[in-house]
């Protein structure tokens, strides 16, 4: 078997990490605890047989065939902030404003969310897929709340398994909140920059107003009155690597001990000019394992990072199992293309071009990033990460709810 890392899968999609007390087999959702000796050489990462038997006879990993569609729709493709670094914007804002230029403004009206539905249906059958589920993006979703609370709808007759909305936060009132669980809404994706001081400097309105306050009050109403699941984003970079527990705080006292996952990610230079000097380096793998595990100590889960190469909307070409719909009806195949029409895969109405003309357009999440350290940096600065993480999170639990443990002991 192969080394498995961030990037390289073993066998059946096993990826193995080092982990204080041996080593952890994670295969999708399922994660194995694997004594010291079933990874003889830390070099290659390779798993001996007898671990390889062991694992199998515990039913890991679990080969389980997926009938999920998973679609992303873009509601509005405007949004009320102005980060500079935002891969949407098509150029730096002018000197002193916090209105960068953005991709073409499109609403997604409630004829285009009933060809949304029709379309994921076309999709599931050519695919023999049983559930969907949907991803609601922006720009700012909300700056279209009834295009939301439409692509909802209209997925809750498409057998639909898990919805999300990736929003800034600022329009979530309490009101809408419940609105849209109520039409079936399961989780919400907030992003944050920084500590509130850093934050507001980064995060602003088009008018550059401060918006780290607005957000957490927010979250606090939402968590009170939904039971709407949480997934928080912390973006990195050198001017706010510096008091970022302060966030974590903040959002331990506003979630009341409601379900929220954690996630620090790195700022990408998409070639406009705004630079992060943060790298995956040694130093900071330690900064991160520092602060995931005061996440995970302020009751938050840190989920393991997943390659590329899962992605269900560009990981197969042709929209087989995944489709990014902008709000005018386009298709694309990731949603950093989203709302740029030269890279447009498809319409709603005609499906997706021939395969012949993808092979130019069809591009990968994150495909125009400066890279943040070398193939080898990446790879260890994820492995040491999501091991620890998983270290904290499991190594202290109740043993009926760790993950599976197993053991080579007395085999031949």
């Amino acid at each position: 078997m192969n080394q498995a890392t961030v990037e390289q899968v073993v066998d059946s999609s096993i990826r193995v990490l080092p982990g204080a007390e041996g080593w952890w087999a994670v295969s999708g959702s399922q994660i194995a605890r694997l004594p010291r000796e079933a990874v003889p050489d830390v070099t290659s990462r390779r798993l001996t047989e007898v671990a390889m038997s062991a694992l199998a006879e515990k039913g890991f990993p679990r080969v389980v065939e997926d009938s999920n569609y998973a679609v992303t729709v873009l509601t509005a493709t405007a949004c009320n902030l102005g980060c500079a670094y935002c891969f949407q914007n098509t150029a730096l804002p002018q000197e002193g404003s916090s209105a960068p230029p953005r991709i073409k403004t499109a609403v997604l009206t409630p004829a285009l969310v009933t060809q949304v539905g029709a379309f994921v249906r076309q999709q599931m059958t050519s695919s023999r897929l049983e559930t969907s589920s949907v991803l609601i993006f922006g720009g700012e979703p909300l700056l279209n709340p009834r295009g939301a609370l439409g692509v909802l709808h209209e997925f809750g007759q498409n057998n639909m398994r898990m919805s999300e909305i990736v929003t800034n936060g600022v329009l979530l009132k309490k009101q809408l909140s419940r609105e849209l669980e109520d039409a079936g809404l399961h989780r919400v994706q907030i992003t944050f920059d920084g500590r509130r001081d850093v934050h507001d400097t980064i995060r602003v309105t088009r008018n550059g107003r401060p918006t780290y306050d607005k957000i957490l009050s927010n979250v606090a109403d939402a968590v009170a009155s939904t039971d709407l699941t949480w997934n928080f984003r912390v973006n990195v970079s050198h001017r706010n690597l510096d008091g970022l527990e302060t966030v974590i705080d903040d959002l331990q006292q506003a979630l009341c001990g409601k379900t929220a996952s954690f996630h620090l990610a790195l700022i990408d230079d998409v070639g406009l000019g705004y630079d992060n000097d943060v790298v995956y380096s040694a130093e900071n793998a330690e900064r991160f394992i520092e602060l995931n595990s005061r996440a995970i100590g302020a009751g938050m889960t840190v989920p393991v990072s997943k390659p590329l190469t899962d992605c269900p909307y560009c990981g197969v070409k042709g929209g087989a199992q995944g489709a990014v719909v902008n709000a005018d009806g386009l298709l694309y195949s990731s949603w950093e293309t989203a709302g740029r029409a030269e890279w447009a895969v498809g319409t709603l109405s005609d499906g997706y071009r021939p395969t012949e003309e993808l092979d130019d357009l069809w591009v990968a999440c994150d495909f125009d990033i400066a890279e943040h350290g070398t193939t080898e940096e990446t790879r260890g600065f994820f492995d040491r990460v999501d091991g620890a993480a998983l270290d904290d999170m499991y190594l202290t639990e109740d043993p009926a709810s760790a993950p599976m443990h197993v053991t080579t002991q007395g085999r031949s």
